[in-house]
């Protein structure tokens, strides 16, 4: 912990400070980044610290792919995926601001070019941009993938109606809107459409009028492909096993819901913008009234207006991750403190990595509520693993079928078929909470009458909600 420490002492404590995803007690490690990289087979994260509402440095750690040794640096542009939503909430909440559009109206009475279908579940409830920018307003599709160089690229179109080339399904609500939270990208992808049909204007052109200009992220876009002028300074995207990704950086069709692409250092800059408007600092790019719906949940929602939020009071943070194929990364940003960071990597193993970035971070600037306790795992009989054996249906927090949770060797096993951390090893500790080592959430056990456990809540280090899941049967899914 040195926040009062020289700026050079802070960064080199942090170069040789990344801490285990998850601590485990009478355990001490650290690692430097070079060493997490080499772990990893990631060619590249991009860090930025934010203190007291400033950006306090940033920095680029790595090469810019495996097959281009080229260093990276602070301005290095990675694809950050989902962490395109809460700028897109930003230049919709613009436009509230501006009185164009309304967060509580039907959206199909703005969208143009393609209306959400009408069923069951839209005959009591309406999909409102309020709804679809918290997750709550029932509709589909979590995202979509991101096409390499040279690969055929759906239309919007395409992807609304899940024809060819894209992969999934159609756009549909399929939970009551207003109801609990699940995770959508369609929500603003639909969003994005929505203020193009009300303004006239391209959605990427807006961001850079609005926000990318005024705050001089110059390293920012969401324009696809990449602007010649941002090409020089790429990490390419590699796969879970440090293999490239033919083409270097990815297209995406999904501008609003995964599409930007930028710096560490300038989406620093983004999350110091927000708190500023929370603030009501003059110049702010949003209105105080409107930053504070922006940070403050949603209904049966862990997420306010684009950001997912955490904690209250001192530990009182909004955040926001991005997955997409290449690169992974994650933000946090403290409201009371203007503490936080960014890290951003470009590669599918970069779910873990930046993980230990910012736990690093958490430990050096001495952030409240974020590191939890180490875990102490408790040894279970066979009996004890057969009462966690079983598949679980989700019910809220992402749009996957089911969880599942098996025995092997001893050792006890689990997943959610689709999501990228794979397969863990999943542990019991002392209080009873389920863990692994490769996630920063413990999972809170319900048991039923028979003594084998029935509900799974996973939840983060502040005890926010992420994922529910109901125990449908004793046997795994093939």
């Amino acid at each position: 912990m040195m926040p009062d420490q020289p700026l050079g002492a802070r960064q080199a404590a942090f170069e040789k400070g990344l801490l285990p995803i998850v601590r485990i007690a009478d355990e001490d490690t650290r690692w430097t980044v070079d060493e997490r990289l080499a772990h990893y087979k990631c060619p590249a994260v991009g860090v930025a610290a934010i203190k007291d509402g400033r950006l306090d440095w940033a920095a680029g750690y790595g090469v810019r792919g495996r097959e281009d040794p080229r260093p990276v640096n602070a301005d290095t542009i990675f694809m950050l995926a989902s962490c395109s939503k809460p700028v897109c909430a930003m230049v919709v909440l613009q436009q509230v601001e501006r009185g164009l559009v309304d967060l509580d109206v039907d959206v199909n009475k703005y969208l143009k070019r393609w209306q959400i279908p009408q069923n069951e579940f839209t005959s009591g409830e309406t999909v409102t941009l309020r709804r679809m920018l918290s997750h709550t307003a029932g509709l589909s599709i979590n995202g979509w993938p991101v096409i390499p160089h040279g690969g055929q690229i759906p239309t919007i179109y395409d992807i609304l109606e899940g024809r060819p080339p894209s992969i999934h399904p159609a756009v549909v609500v399929n939970k009551p809107p207003g109801g609990t939270h699940r995770y959508s990208g369609g929500g603003f992808l639909l969003a994005e459409m929505l203020i193009e049909d009300q303004t006239g204007r391209k959605f990427d052109e807006l961001a850079d009028e609005l926000i990318f200009g005024p705050l001089g992220m110059a390293n920012t876009t969401f324009t696809h492909p990449l602007p010649e002028r941002l090409r020089g300074n790429v990490a390419g995207g590699h796969r879970m096993d440090g293999s490239a990704i033919p083409g270097g950086w990815m297209i995406s069709v999904d501008k609003g819901a995964g599409g930007i692409m930028g710096s560490a250092a300038d989406f620093a800059t983004f999350q110091i913008a927000c708190r500023d408007a929370w603030l009501g600092k003059p110049g702010a790019i949003l209105t105080q009234s409107l930053a504070k719906e922006m940070m403050t949940p949603q209904a049966n929602s862990t997420f306010g207006l684009g950001w997912g939020l955490s904690g209250s009071g001192a530990t009182l943070r909004f955040r926001h991750g991005g997955s997409n194929d290449g690169y992974q990364s994650e933000t946090t940003c403290y409201l009371e403190s203007g503490d936080g960071g960014v890290a951003i990597t470009n590669a599918v193993s970069g779910i873990f990595l930046y993980n230990e970035v910012l736990n690093g971070l958490a430990d050096l600037y001495d952030w409240p509520g974020y590191l939890p306790p180490p875990r102490r795992a408790r040894p279970l009989t066979v009996a004890e693993q057969e009462r966690y054996i079983g598949t679980y249906t989700i019910v809220s927090g992402v749009e996957m079928p089911y969880l599942r949770i098996w025995r092997d060797g001893g050792r006890l096993l689990s997943d959610i078929p689709g999501m990228r951390v794979g397969i863990r090893e999943t542990f019991i500790d002392e209080d009873g909470i389920m863990f692994n080592r490769m996630q920063p959430s413990g999972t809170q056990v319900t048991y039923g009458a028979d003594g084998r456990a029935n509900e799974l809540l996973s939840v983060r280090a502040d005890g926010t909600p992420m994922i529910r899941a109901v125990r449908t049967t004793d046997s795994l899914h093939a």
